[in-house]
């Protein structure tokens, strides 16, 4: 099973290669001293960079996913990188329904369905990102409708990830609302306990340091809002907001119970 806290960076395609080479060891250095190390850190870079990646954070405890992958098997795909070398690499996650890869490369939910399952049956776990597009829509019947057509098929008792991500706060100065953060985080378990999978769920969305906090203060009593943990992007690129974070998420899963 994934870690109970999960704190992860995409890092889009904003790392160098030199940048990408001290990110990994500059974590580990900052989780050190703590009991958990680095169990529950990851790190989804751009292609070219996974190794790197797998080296250090990866060497160290970390986990290492993907941003994309081929719907395709192994073949005469040009270009495609499928989730078999992911895996033979040493990926734990490959990222799927992305709103940028639907919104600024087309993609369908048939292709965000098929690039789900390939994942699975290559023995990785997909981190799906699920929300609404419009601010002030419906949370429940977004994601309820994303689930349906993305997990179609998925393999029974399989691991998943789900980062709720409403679109619209993608790229803004702030995350969405705390309260609403936790209302739909509770929607989104409730939601995917519906299926026999096995998953953790956090959130994203401009999330940055404060966000979890702020999001387990809205939560209050009930714990089934609090995330599992932040899935970043800008904001963790940089060591020290994503140290920081990783400092915040683990407070307060050890304050309730997780």
């Amino acid at each position: 099973m994934l870690p109970a806290t999960l704190v992860g960076c995409s890092s889009k395609s904003y790392f160098t290669a030199a940048q990408a080479r001290a990110w990994g060891p500059r974590v580990l250095d900052g989780v050190a001293e703590a009991p958990q190390g680095a169990t529950g850190l990851f790190c989804c870079p751009s292609f070219p960079l996974i190794p790197t990646l797998l080296e250090t954070l990866g060497a160290g405890g970390g986990l290492v996913g993907a941003q994309d992958v081929s719907p395709y098997p192994p073949g005469p795909f040009t270009g495609e990188v499928s989730a078999q070398l992911l895996a033979e690499l040493g990926c734990r996650f490959v990222m799927a329904g992305h709103p940028e890869r639907r919104r600024l490369f087309g993609e369908d939910d048939d292709t965000v369905h098929r690039k789900v399952l390939a994942t699975a049956e290559a023995g990785l776990a997909p981190i799906i990102v699920v929300g609404e597009d419009v601010e002030g829509s419906s949370a429940a019947g977004a994601v309820g409708a994303q689930l349906d057509r993305w997990l179609d098929g998925f393999p029974a008792g399989a691991e998943i990830l789900v980062a709720y991500e409403p679109a619209w706060a993608i790229g803004r100065p702030q995350p969405a609302p705390p309260a609403h953060v936790a209302e739909a985080i509770a929607t989104v378990r409730e939601l995917i306990a519906q299926r026999d999978v096995q998953a953790r769920v956090v959130y994203g969305g401009s999330a940055q340091p404060g966000t979890f906090g702020d999001v387990a203060e809205a939560a209050g009593e009930n714990t089934e809002g609090v995330p599992d943990g932040l899935f970043m992007a800008r904001f963790g690129v940089n060591v020290d907001n994503f140290l920081a974070i990783v400092g915040e998420v683990r407070a307060v899963a050890d304050r309730i119970g997780r």
